[in-house]
This record gives structure tokens, C-alpha cells and sequence, in this order.
């Protein structure tokens, strides 16, 4: 999986949250993703999947962080 560092993980997960709750709100037919007109189901599918990475890896990092913290404290 990917490794990002925290800062970077909490603006992508906002800006695809963003994008998904915008989609369901303006409700369109057809959704345009690089380029491309696909279902507005995918669309909301594949903002979906890069926010739930997004929350998988701020989970992930937190709890690193906080193992290396009780490490150096020993």
C-alpha cells in the first residue's frame, strides 16, 4: 500500500470526501473522471475507495507513530 505522511493523507481524504458529497449533491447522470464520461455510481465508488485509503492510512501512520513514541520512551 502506499505510504503518505499524515498532512498530505488528511488533504486527499478531504478533497475525495469533497468530491463524493458533491457528486450525490448535484445528482448528475453522467460523471467525467480523466477525461472520461463514466456512471455517476462508479464515480462515487472510486472517490469512496481513495477515501477510505485515505483513513486506512492516517489509522495506519497513528498508530506507528504511537508505538515509536512507547518505544523511546523505554
Amino acid at each position: 500500500m502506499i505510504q503518505l505522511n499524515k498532512p498530505l493523507t488528511v488533504v486527499i481524504g478531504i478533497l475525495a470526501l469533497g468530491a463524493l458529497v458533491y457528486n450525490i449533491y448535484d445528482n448528475p447522470k453522467v460523471s467525467h473522471l480523466f477525461g472520461r464520461e463514466i456512471n455517476d455510481w462508479l464515480y462515487r465508488a472510486f472517490w469512496l475507495v481513495i477515501f477510505a485509503i485515505c483513513v486506512y492510512n492516517y489509522i495506519y501512520l497513528d498508530r506507528n507513530m504511537l508505538k515509536n513514541k512507547s518505544k523511546i520512551k523505554r
